[in-house]
């Protein structure tokens, strides 16, 4: 852990506390679709698709974490096996990211089906334990705070 990390930690909590399922997963898709703009507007330039190859990367591997509530092992791994190849395009990451997202709230559906409370807390490597509302906060914030920059 770090102090950043502890410190993201500490705002993510404090953005999902008193959500629900449904209000989370409102501001996942609505967020998703400004993000999947950003990607299809953005030029195909190297950092535009470091950017999105590194947002799709960072979701898939908060997944693999949260699925560890539906019975998979815990990985302690870092996020890079999760990123799309690095001969991807920015028209190809913009339909990955959406495809992404969908399964992030797929995700977020079944742990609800399971009646998997929200406070429940899931490892992340630089913030320690965060509950899974942070969790779907933090996939919602990152995306839309590091897609800002694609132009």
């Amino acid at each position: 852990m770090s102090l950043f990390g502890v410190a993201q930690r500490y705002w993510m909590e404090w953005r999902a506390k008193g959500k629900s399922y449904a209000e989370l997963a409102r501001s996942l898709q609505a967020e998703g679709e400004v993000v999947t703009r950003r990607f299809q507007n953005g030029r195909d330039r190297a950092a535009n698709r470091r950017t999105a190859s590194h947002i799709v990367g960072i979701e898939r591997w908060g997944q693999r974490r949260l699925r560890t509530l539906l019975g998979e092992p815990l990985v302690m791994d870092e996020y890079d096996g999760y990123r799309p190849g690095p001969d991807c395009t920015l028209r190809e990451l913009a339909c990955e990211f959406p495809h992404t997202r969908k399964e992030t709230l797929a995700l977020l559906r079944s742990l609800e089906d399971r009646n998997i409370p929200l406070t429940q807390t899931v490892p992340h490597n630089e913030s320690g334990p965060m509950s899974v509302g942070a969790w779907f906060v933090y996939f919602q914030n990152h995306a839309g705070r590091e897609s800002r920059f694609v132009r």
